[in-house]
């Protein structure tokens, strides 16, 4: 399974630093979480706020989005990537449900 990201700029041209950077970012949720397979990034200018929005979109049905305004367009990229890192590893540890009780009855031997 390919992993897809797909890059959006509204209202502002950003270089491909930026775009590089946003891209490097979403690439280390795919770590977290082997399920994920597409990733939509959309750096935006609203109100001298630079704003990142970041959609996960994971197997089975799972969807995590991450929204950060700041006034560095890094520092929003930073604080939406890192939402979605906590979104993911939480996901991930419910899938994975350490808690649990061995097949049988209880207290059996």
């Amino acid at each position: 399974m390919t992993l897809r990201i797909d890059f959006t700029d509204r209202h502002e041209h950003h270089p491909a630093t930026v775009r590089a950077y946003a891209v490097e970012k979403a690439e280390k949720l795919a770590h977290f979480f082997d399920g994920v397979n597409h990733i939509t990034i959309v750096l935006d200018r609203e109100h001298g706020q630079h704003t990142t929005e970041m959609i996960v979109t994971a197997t089975p049905n799972k969807r995590f989005v991450g929204h950060s305004a700041a006034s560095s367009v890094l520092a929003a990229i930073d604080a939406a990537a890192e939402k979605l890192e906590r979104q993911v590893v939480k996901a991930k540890e419910r899938l994975r449900d350490h808690h649990k009780r061995p097949h049988g009855r209880d207290g059996d031997a």
